[in-house]
């Protein structure tokens, strides 16, 4: 294995310190990596490993053998920390890649027949997830992982497939090729063979996801206030009976939620004190009122959007924060939140 100290020096030699991923397949097809990259290998061409430091938009791919392994590098890029890459590449062998970005966003993911068996933040690695989520834990040991040491990540991509990422493979023939973005899955894996789908009203959003939309919004605010036990709530209530307030009265709901919102928030910063290190950071009490202020800033903009019910805006997203942990409404929320990224998308 090469050390993960030249593996710092080589990024910072190749200026891919900031913002790269190196992806690596053990027993990969250059040209059939290339497809699954969304490429075309008729189109690519020789070129040199220092090519990439000129190259920053993130739609070129440098791809090489090293050893029994093909090694596929983006700067800028993180086509290779996606499962919809991943996945079909594991396919052809044990994958493995390494994704850091300018914002100390990074993924370090283990894929095996067809799944991510395992992938992990690396400035926080005991937070991972996956088909197989201790499949990591052998090929990591000895190794720091983290900002500003992606060396170490990718040390345990080398021990995952075989690559070296060593002087003669930086010397070596590589081949240049530009790429676009493989499509999102409808659902990512975990969620797509998920009993939810089989019932209402997950069976409805499928039959037609675009129309579906607003429907969606709701389901995510109700569980969202379900979560954080607001379902009875007044001001909640009254939120969500708002349609046909006249102007006045429609004005004064959302000042009181914006109110409860910002009285939550004081609630918030005062209790910050009273949290428990080995308490899970939702359950602790000022993060509870953290996210209820969150609801109720969202109450308050769709109170001041004046649209009805099942045409609300685009609130999912903000609700995504709010509903963490670990039970079925956090699953039920997450399948909401996907199908409706995926109508969205769709709209575009």
């Amino acid at each position: 294995m090469t050390s993960p100290e030249h593996l710092d020096g080589l990024l910072t030699e190749l200026g891919l310190e900031e913002a790269a991923t190196f992806t690596a397949v053990h027993g990969g097809d250059k040209d059939a990596v290339i497809r699954l990259f969304g490429g075309d290998p008729e189109q690519a061409r020789p070129t040199e490993l220092e090519e990439l430091r000129e190259h920053y938009d993130g739609d070129l791919i440098l791809v090489s053998r090293s050893g029994p392994a093909v090694v596929v590098v983006e700067s800028n890029g993180y086509e290779g920390s996606r499962e919809e890459v991943l996945r079909p590449l594991s396919g052809m062998g044990r994958t493995a890649s390494a994704f850091w970005n300018i914002n100390l966003v990074s993924r370090l993911s283990l894929a095996e027949d067809g799944l991510v068996s395992s992938a992990l933040d690396m400035n926080a690695p005991e937070e991972v997830y996956g088909a197989h989520p201790d499949a990591w834990q052998p090929l990591l040991m000895g190794l720091t992982l983290g900002f500003p040491d992606w060396g170490s990540g990718l040390a345990a991509v080398e021990r995952a497939t075989g690559a070296r990422f060593d002087t003669p493979w930086v010397q070596g023939p590589h081949r240049a090729v530009k790429i676009e973005p493989v499509p999102d899955h409808l659902l990512p894996q975990g969620l797509a063979d998920s009993p939810l789908l089989k019932r209402e009203p997950f069976v409805g959003y499928l039959a037609d996801l675009a129309p579906a939309l607003g429907r969606m919004g709701r389901h995510a605010l109700d569980l969202a206030l379900a979560h954080l036990d607001l379902s009875e709530h007044p001001l909640a209530l009254a939120a969500l009976a708002a349609d046909g307030l006249d102007a006045a009265a429609r004005a004064r709901l959302r000042d009181e939620l914006a109110a409860t919102h910002h009285t939550y928030l004081s609630h918030a910063h005062t209790r910050a004190e009273e949290d428990d290190a080995f308490v899970p950071a939702w359950e602790s009490p000022s993060q509870l009122s953290f996210r209820r202020a969150a609801v109720f800033g969202v109450l308050a903009d769709c109170v001041a959007a004046d649209l009805p019910v099942g045409r609300l805006p685009d609130i999912v997203s903000d609700l995504a924060t709010v509903v963490v942990g670990g039970d079925e409404r956090v699953q039920e929320f997450r399948m909401v939140e996907h199908l409706h990224t995926a109508a969205r998308r769709g709209l575009r």
